[in-house]
């Protein structure tokens, strides 16, 4: 039979042939199908899943008053500090880089949520890629590979951190870029925190976020919601960790919401009279627990807090002692004894870690009033002490002059046998102490009576 001339309205039922036509139409068909195919394609989409870690970083120096050389150097010096740690090389399936140094952000585009209100010098982004089994990416070999790449980021940088390893790779990282001296490493200190990591794709069985209301972790969950709240979803549940915390947990409980594991800042821990980082137990030595987000003020270095919330201590100790940094030297100078079970003025220093007995201790309180020299602290501290006596006392160095011992009628030079009684006169020679200080000897007498 001859063909029809007129078009199907539909594909046949018993096409002519299982083979492709051996004259191929030249052109797209005027009439496309409407309806996806029945026959969907053999090879299944790729879909891939995109891990970002955020985290940030904080040292007690002022990196940012650098000049743009050195502040580069540095930032550099730290971020590769962070892939050497993690092991992410341009081999490995991550990329760490840099995201904000000193408020200025980089060229990443980082999470909104690191970038927002950052208190840090440093923050950075590590981002891992794999191929999810399914398009949803929530298969159970997805989310084992999705556990374990987690892992491999979070646990190295957490027991770095919370250790010196990451402090010491830092220091060399620093000295390698030949812009600094050996000294910016001598008394540093870093500390810093992870966030949650975001994925590109969100796997079904995480859901939507939802306020704890029933519970007190004081942030949003993921999971199955209360029934009221998926009865109301427009109201209730969000897409996004940020959007619920800026809902249902505004203010000063956003930080704590955001941050699950703490915020990584600082905050008075009054028992202990020194500043804590906010954080979870055991995440380190300068670790406080998590801060109370309605009675504990939180500030981005210790030094702050500590001028915040402790001004009776020496802001320079309490931040040293914040840090539990022992490389602390103290100010050199001058303070009066009595805290240090001396009679004459001691020096801002330790004398175990210095040998210097004539350190008296680091001071803690502001309440001390320090002295440049031993003279004026003398003056002011003793005045009724023989001024330069109560000097060479604090400096402990001899004294060449001579000083009346009225109780035996002579004169005692000072350096083979120092005066206890330090209000004393004293005099450049032997006559002159017998003349005005024994006088009611002649001075051949005194002399006589000196010289034995």
């Amino acid at each position: 039979s001859l063909p029809s001339s007129a078009q199907s309205s539909q594909p046949s039922e018993n096409p002519s042939s299982p083979l492709p036509s051996a004259f191929p139409s030249k052109s797209p068909s005027k009439l496309p199908t409407t309806s996806p195919s029945s026959l969907p394609s053999l090879q299944p989409s790729i879909v891939e899943q995109i891990i970002t870690t955020a985290g940030s970083l904080s040292v007690n120096v002022d990196i940012c008053a650098f000049d743009s050389e050195r502040l580069t150097a540095f930032s550099e010096a730290a971020i590769d500090s962070v892939k050497q740690v993690t092991d992410c090389t341009v081999e490995s399936p991550c990329n760490a880089q840099l995201a904000n140094v000193c408020g200025e952000s980089s060229a990443l585009q980082s999470s909104s949520r690191m970038l927002q209100t950052s208190t840090f010098q440093l923050d950075y982004a590590i981002t891992q890629t794999f191929t999810c089994e399914v398009g949803s990416c929530d298969s159970s070999s997805d989310s084992a590979t999705l556990e374990s790449l987690i892992a491999s980021i979070v646990d190295p940088l957490e027991s770095a951190l919370s250790s010196d390893e990451f402090l010491n790779i830092l220091s060399v990282n620093i000295l390698n870029t030949g812009r600094f001296s050996a000294n910016i490493t001598a008394c540093l200190a870093v500390w810093g925190i992870l966030r949650e990591p975001e994925l590109e794709v969100a796997p079904n069985t995480l859901g939507t976020f939802f306020p704890d209301w029933g519970g007190d972790s004081e942030t949003c969950l993921q999971g199955e919601a209360p029934t009221y709240m998926e009865l109301d979803p427009e109201n209730w549940l969000h897409d996004t960790l940020e959007g619920c915390c800026e809902r249902y947990y505004s203010g000063w409980n956003k930080n704590r919401c955001i941050n699950v594991r703490g915020s990584g800042l600082w905050y008075v821990s009054h028992l202990l009279e020194r500043c804590v980082t906010d954080c979870e137990e055991g995440q380190g030595a300068t670790c406080g627990g998590l801060a109370n987000p309605v009675s504990d003020n939180l500030f981005a270095d210790p030094m702050s807090c500590c001028l915040a919330e402790l001004d009776w201590r020496f802001v320079d100790f309490c931040e040293a002692d914040s840090l539990l940094i022992n490389c602390y030297e103290g100010t050199g100078k001058y303070y009066r004894g009595d805290t240090a079970g001396r009679p004459v003025c001691v020096r801002d220093c330790d004398p175990e870690v210095t040998g210097d007995t004539t350190c008296g201790g680091l001071v803690e309180d502001t309440y001390i009033i320090f002295h440049d020299t031993a003279e004026e602290c003398c003056s002011i501290e003793y005045n009724w002490m023989n001024n330069e006596l109560c000097a060479a006392r604090s400096d402990q160095i001899q004294v060449n002059k001579y000083w009346p011992d009225m109780t035996n009628s002579k004169c005692i030079l000072d350096s083979q046998t120092p005066a206890e009684e330090l209000s004393i006169m004293i005099y450049n020679s032997t006559a002159e102490c017998c003349s005005e200080g024994i006088h009611w000897l002649s001075e051949t007498e005194c002399l006589t009576a000196s010289a034995l």
